[in-house]
């Protein structure tokens, strides 16, 4: 069952599409397709020795693409300018001065590679520090 005004954040990273994007469709089924997408523009991510301009420009042809695909459907991506460690402590600290309801699901598709896994424990240390206060509620 789907709670009133629950919804759900997914943080694109690799997988910057709508179909075949299982967790993406996981966490629009658990909010009734109230899913915010959200792309971070990481510094050190930028700054790595094998991003050049070419890849560069290839992400943001992708992202100008997957936000023109999502908008026909109705949803929205947000593309930030941070790290995502300290983009879900802004959006969460936002959420709880404005008394707006957090995301109840925050979802993003696995990445293997030693720089991702390394971000994604330290943004899942967050979210789980973040629930146990009391700040995210749901899964």
């Amino acid at each position: 069952m789907v709670q009133e005004k629950a919804w759900g954040l997914h943080w694109f990273r690799r997988d910057l599409r709508i179909p075949g994007n299982q967790a993406l469709h996981e966490n629009a089924r658990l909010t009734a397709g109230r899913t915010l997408g959200v792309f971070c523009f990481d510094s050190s991510f930028l700054g790595r020795q094998d991003f050049s301009h070419n890849r560069f420009a290839f992400f943001l042809k992708t992202l100008a693409a997957l936000r023109q695909d999502w908008s026909r459907i109705g949803g929205h991506l947000l593309v930030v300018d941070c790290a995502p460690q300290i983009f879900f402590q802004k959006l969460l600290a936002y959420c709880r001065f404005k008394k707006l309801n957090s995301p109840s699901v925050v979802s993003w598709g696995r990445d293997y590679e030693p720089f991702a896994r390394a971000r994604d424990e330290a943004v899942e240390k967050i979210l789980r520090r973040l629930k146990k206060a009391g700040v995210i509620k749901g899964r």
